[in-house]
C-alpha cells in the first residue's frame, strides 16, 4: 500500500476527523499534505514525521491543483454544521463548490483516488440544508467514478476527544444547571473517531471500496437525552435535563438561530428530525473494523476533549 500511496491530500485536515485520519496516515507510514487555509490551524500535526502543511484557498482550483500535485490520493474532510443566514448558500459553498473544485482539482493534477466525507441521511431532497447540499455533492463525487476511483462514507455523528457532541455538551452542563434539551427523543448511532479514520485509511489501500459508498455508525443506538445523560453520569454533575417536544424544539431553534455561534439553528432542527440510525449494513464491516462503543472511550473523551477546548481558546484569545 505505501508503495502505490506515496502521498495523501487531506482537504479539511486541521479538523477533528482529520486530526485523527491523519495520526492513522502517519502509524500507516503514508505521508500526507494537509491542505489548510491557516497552517496555524493544523498544529495538532506538526510533530508527524510524514505531515507537511500547505496554505491554500480550497476554492481556488488552480491553487487546489498545484497543492495536491504531487499527491496520489485526495481526501476531502470539508464540512459545515452552521451557516450565516438560512437560504443554504453557506451549505452550498462549502458541500457542493468546494467538491466540484476538489473534483476538477484532481482530474487536472492527475490523481486517481479521491475519498469523500458525506453523512448518514444525506439524500438531494433531504429537508436540511446540510443534508441536501451533502447528497448533491455525493451526486457529483459518483458522476466522477467513472474517471476516478472514489469512495463515500456517510458516518452517523462522530464522537471522541473535542467532538461536537458529548464533549460540547460537556461545556455547556458546567454552567447550565437546567438544560432545556431540543429533539431529546432523536436518535443516533456514534461512531468513534478512530474507527471513522481507520476506514479512511484502510480504504485507500483496498480496491473493492472504489466506487462504493458506506454508511458507518457504533454498536449502540442513543436519543439524544440518553446521550446527554451519560455526559452527566460520567462527570458525576447533578443537572435536570428537561426533554422538549417538536413545537418547543422548533421554538428552541427559532431563538438560538440569532445567538452568537448559533448552538442550536433551525437547519439543525431539520436535520435533528431525522433519526440518524444505520439501516442497513455497518460499513466497519467491510474493513474488519470492530466499533467502540461510546462506554468503553467517553471519559477519556470528554478529559481529552476539555483540554483540548481549553487550548483552543487560548489560542483564539491571544489571537493564534
Amino acid at each position: 500500500m505505501s508503495r502505490q500511496l506515496r502521498r495523501v491530500a487531506l482537504i479539511g485536515g486541521s479538523g477533528f476527523i482529520g486530526r485523527s485520519i491523519s495520526e492513522h496516515l502517519d502509524r500507516a507510514g503514508i505521508s500526507q499534505q494537509i491542505v489548510t487555509r491557516s497552517r496555524e490551524g493544523a498544529r495538532a500535526s506538526w510533530s508527524l514525521p510524514g505531515a507537511s502543511c500547505v496554505e491554500c484557498n480550497p476554492y481556488d482550483q488552480a491553487a487546489l491543483t498545484a497543492a495536491i500535485a504531487d499527491c496520489d490520493a485526495v481526501i476531502n474532510l470539508v464540512g459545515i454544521l452552521n451557516e450565516r443566514g438560512d437560504n443554504g448558500s453557506g451549505f452550498q459553498r462549502a458541500h457542493v463548490d468546494l467538491t466540484r473544485t476538489a473534483l476538477a482539482a484532481c482530474s487536472n493534477a492527475g490523481v486517481a483516488r479521491y475519498l469523500h466525507m458525506s453523512a448518514l441521511n444525506a439524500a438531494p431532497v433531504a429537508a436540511s440544508h446540510y443534508l441536501r447540499t451533502k447528497g448533491e455533492a455525493e451526486r457529483l463525487v459518483r458522476a466522477a467514478s467513472a474517471s476516478l476511483a472514489t469512495t463515500i462514507f456517510r458516518p452517523s455523528v462522530v464522537f471522541g476527544p473535542g467532538d461536537g457532541l458529548f464533549c460540547r455538551f460537556d461545556a455547556l452542563l458546567r454552567f447550565a444547571p437546567v438544560l432545556p434539551l431540543a429533539c431529546a427523543a432523536s436518535r443516533f448511532q456514534p461512531v468513534y473517531v478512530g474507527n471513522v479514520a481507520e476506514a479512511f485509511v484502510r480504504a485507500l489501500g483496498d480496491r473493492r471500496s472504489v466506487g462504493q459508498s458506506y454508511d458507518l455508525g457504533g454498536p449502540a443506538v442513543m436519543t439524544l437525552a440518553e446521550i446527554v445523560q451519560l455526559v452527566v453520569r460520567v462527570t458525576g454533575r447533578k443537572r435536570l435535563i428537561v426533554p422538549l417536544g417538536l413545537l418547543a424544539s422548533r421554538v428552541q431553534a427559532e431563538i438560538f438561530e440569532h445567538l452568537p455561534g448559533k448552538p442550536f439553528s433551525r437547519d439543525n432542527f431539520r436535520s435533528a428530525t431525522q433519526d440518524s440510525v444505520l439501516s442497513g449494513p455497518n460499513g466497519l464491516d467491510a474493513f474488519g473494523i470492530a466499533p467502540v462503543a461510546v462506554e468503553a472511550v467517553i471519559e477519556t473523551c470528554l478529559q481529552r476533549g476539555g483540554e483540548r477546548m481549553r487550548y483552543d481558546l487560548l489560542r483564539r484569545r491571544a489571537g493564534r
